[in-house]
């Protein structure tokens, strides 16, 4: 395969040019452009990518020393070949001269092609030494600023004399670095006292191969003041011979510092923990500044007061005497203090207090070591309340992936029973009361899955002012007459993203909650407004991200609650409303919700001060999304050939009786690996995957890739009551499979393998048919 080559030829001869390229197509593919004057060089240069120049020496309105010069003004390094009709020697080594690589006679073109070859190795050669000549020269000058602007002094020492020191080695000593190199020595420059030191400590184990030194000592400067310097030093070779490179840092600042901060009066001053100082009786003495700054009395205000001043109130006397009892003694006290700073706030101390004793061994005086641990406690013990939540999610979580598929079961034979009973028959009201008890529990495994975050969301971008609104006249019959609803939404509140069932579950529950605690009547509030959530907010609220929120507000006026009540509020069947009034499910599915998208809650109340729930949900920057309807009630083809993979077996019968009763063909398998078997033999008949997401040995998702791989077209329905890695199977929802939650029904099973088939499916069509019949 012959070498395509980029040609630009200078000639005024249209022949002599196809001369040239007929000449050259014997070893490549030449792509040539022909120019004669200066204007149409200097356009063809513009263009770029060519490979070589060749030039005629003569023409009427240009020549080849003309284009020599035109790319050297230009900066252009290309290889450049003249070529004339007849060029005699003098002409020749002036083309040589100007810079032309080689010259040639029209009439004897044999050379041009090996000309060409070598010219084209040498500009590579050319081009290779100049990037490496820019780079090392690039490289020299960063290392140069870099050693000659660093903050610490650099130099070089040859037989002890300075054959280098950068401008700050200069500074330090107060001479310019000329004034050093190749004029003084090391030693010049040490305090006398240290002179010893540091020829036989640290230049003379340099001479003698060390290992690179750290030293400290004494150096005087051109003025005769003394400071104080720290050095490293490494031995080298240097053109050959023996050297030393060091740097060396003025330290003197820093000791002066690191003497003045040995002072116990600086330590205790500075110090970030709380110290205190009393007499035998507990009369303040002295506090820190930190100890000002945590209670918030000014020192005049402390100074001759006991510390019972900072009492809460919360601790009983037992607990103080105790205190008294161990220090008076002599003995050293650890305990934690719940402390009233003087606006109020309650705040809790870690604290040491030892006596302090006088050389024959009396107690003059108490010295007492706080640290504020307010925040360490709040974080602490809102870590413990996430992990026992999570515990109790986890549990949940699986308890109702059991349930959904038993009931998945239940509610599918009571739908066929009921449709298989005629209306007037007992058992047909008997079978309902089945499917009904089943929905009913279907609806609480739902809950459970939306508390341990494990239910599938198709979430959708939404305003939460019209989910609000939509919701609004079924919020006020919930409440009832008595108690007045409120909305306070506003204008500019942004869009989030999540489920539009979930954030109606969230609406629905925290109102209702907001009813249950106002019986007597009232209000409730219901607000939105965007939020930025900075460190400040986060730090005080462990598990709140930072960034830009929606926040939904509910907030009534009934009878509030107790820390205790609020540290269990979100544990799922926990309720302080009497029985028959409530599972205890609807703030654990908000709480599950809220953490699903990746929110926050809050909840502020004080008993007898009412409550205020506020939910943080991501904004997002997306446009929302039109709500399409879905016709559920279009003909079915059931002329397709169905292939279902479920490893419960009851689930598994009742599907494929369902599909076989409305007239598919199914292929029916427990065993995932079984399933790419039967498809393999009847690949060209299938026409749509049924698998369950989470089964033993391959998953759901990994089965469909499987055979999608095989068969681009096939269909896929997922089915599913949870699933393990649910934010990667939310991504394949996202690519336009379809999902149809467990536990289902007959009726919605069929509907939504309809919508499959028929590529209409949509998630909100899943979401319009429930549980049971519809």
């Amino acid at each position: 395969m012959k070498h395509p080559l980029r040609i630009l030829i200078v000639d005024d001869s249209p022949e002599d040019t196809i001369l040239i390229v007929r000449h050259l197509q014997k070893e490549f593919s030449p792509i040539y452009e022909r120019v004669e004057t200066p204007d149409e060089m200097n356009a063809a240069l513009d263009r770029g990518g060519w490979h070589i120049v060749v030039s005629d020496y003569v023409m009427p309105r240009f020549s080849g020393l003309g284009a020599l010069q035109l790319m050297h003004e230009r900066g252009v390094d290309l290889p450049f070949i003249m070529v004339s009709g007849q060029m005699g020697e003098d002409a020749a080594v002036e083309a040589m001269r100007a810079g032309a690589h080689d010259y040639l006679i029209k009439d004897r073109l044999s050379r041009l092609i090996p000309a060409i070859r070598r010219e084209l190795k040498e500009a590579v050669v050319r081009r290779e030494r100049r990037v490496a000549e820019e780079a090392l020269s690039a490289t020299e000058a960063r290392f140069q600023s870099l050693v000659e602007q660093s903050l610490v002094g650099i130099f070089m020492l040859q037989k002890d004399i300075f054959i280098y020191a950068n401008p700050k080695l200069g500074a330090i000593f107060g001479y310019a670095p000329e004034q050093l190199i190749e004029k003084r020595s090391l030693l010049d420059l040490v305090a006398d006292e240290d002179h010893v030191r540091v020829l036989a400590e640290f230049l003379r184990p340099l001479k003698e191969g060390s290992e690179p030194l750290h030293f400290f000592f004494r150096g005087k400067r051109q003025d005769g003041s003394a400071i104080d310097l720290e050095v490293n030093g490494t031995r080298t070779l240097i053109n050959g011979s023996d050297a030393v490179i060091g740097t060396l840092l003025d330290i003197t600042e820093r000791r002066r510092a690191e003497a003045e901060l040995s002072k116990l009066w600086r330590a205790v001053e500075q110090s970030p923990v709380s110290v205190v100082i009393t007499d035998l009786r507990g009369c303040i003495e002295y506090v820190n500044p930190k100890f000002i700054e945590v209670c918030g009395y000014p020192e005049a205000e402390l100074i001759g007061v006991k510390t019972s001043v900072l009492k809460s109130g919360n601790m009983d006397e037992e607990f103080y005497r105790d205190l008294w009892q161990t220090i008076c003694s002599g003995k050293e006290w650890h305990g934690e203090l719940h402390n009233r700073k003087k606006n109020g706030d309650l705040f809790w101390e870690s604290c040491s207090i030892s006596a302090v004793k006088n050389p024959e061994g009396e107690i003059t005086h108490f010295v007492g070591v706080k640290e504020d641990i307010t925040e360490r406690k709040l974080v602490v013990d809102q870590l413990r309340q996430v992990q026992k939540m999570e515990a109790v999610g986890q549990l949940a979580g699986g308890i109702a992936h059991d349930f959904n598929n038993l009931l998945t079961v239940i509610n599918g034979y009571s739908t066929l029973l009921i449709r298989a009973l005629d209306e007037q028959s007992p058992m047909h009201k008997e079978a309902e009361q089945i499917l009904r008890a089943g929905e009913r529990a279907a609806d609480l495994t739902r809950q459970l899955l939306s508390f341990s975050r494990r239910q599938i969301m198709e979430p959708r971008v939404l305003d939460m002012n019209r989910q609000v609104k939509s919701v609004q006249k079924m919020l006020e019959r919930l409440i009832g007459e008595n108690i007045r609803l409120v909305t306070d939404l506003a204008p500019d509140a942004g869009l989030i993203k999540m489920d539009p069932g979930q954030l109606e579950q969230i609406v629905m529950n925290l109102v209702v909650n907001a009813r249950d605690a106002s019986d007597t009547g009232g209000v409730i509030t219901v607000e939105t407004m965007n939020c930025e959530l900075d460190e400040a907010y986060t730090h005080r609220h462990p598990g709140s991200q930072l960034g830009s929120f929606v926040r939904l507000s509910v907030t009534d006026r009934g009878q509030g609650m107790t820390q205790e009540v609020k540290q269990r509020l979100f544990e799922p069947f926990f309720t302080t409303k009497e029985m028959g009034r409530g599972t205890g499910l609807g703030l654990a599915t908000v709480y599950g919700i809220v953490k699903q998208c990746g929110g926050y809650i809050e909840v502020i109340s004080e008993p007898g001060q009412g409550a205020r729930f506020d939910i943080y949900l991501p904004r997002t920057l997306q446009e929302a999304e039109s709500q399409s309807k879905q016709q559920l009630d279009e003909a079915i083809d059931t002329d397709h050939t169905i292939l279902v993979v479920e490893d419960e077996p009851g689930v598994l019968n009742l599907v494929v009786h369902t599909l076989r009763m409305r007239g598919f063909r199914v292929l029916e398998t427990t065993d995932p690996e079984q399933g790419i078997v039967l498809f393999e033999k009847h690949a060209d008949e299938i026409d749509m995957l049924l698998t369950d997401v989470v089964m033993p040995f391959m998953s759901g998702p990994t089965l469909a890739e499987h055979l999608l791989a095989r068969k681009p077209q096939l269909k896929v329905l997922f089915m599913s009551g949870h699933t393990d890695n649910r934010t990667s199977f939310e991504k394949t929802l996202e690519r336009g499979m379809q999902f149809l939650p467990k536990p289902f029904a007959s009726d919605a099973l069929i509907r939504k393998v309809r919508d499959t088939l028929q590529g209409t499916g949509s998630q909100e069509a899943t979401r319009a048919i429930p549980g049971g019949s519809n």
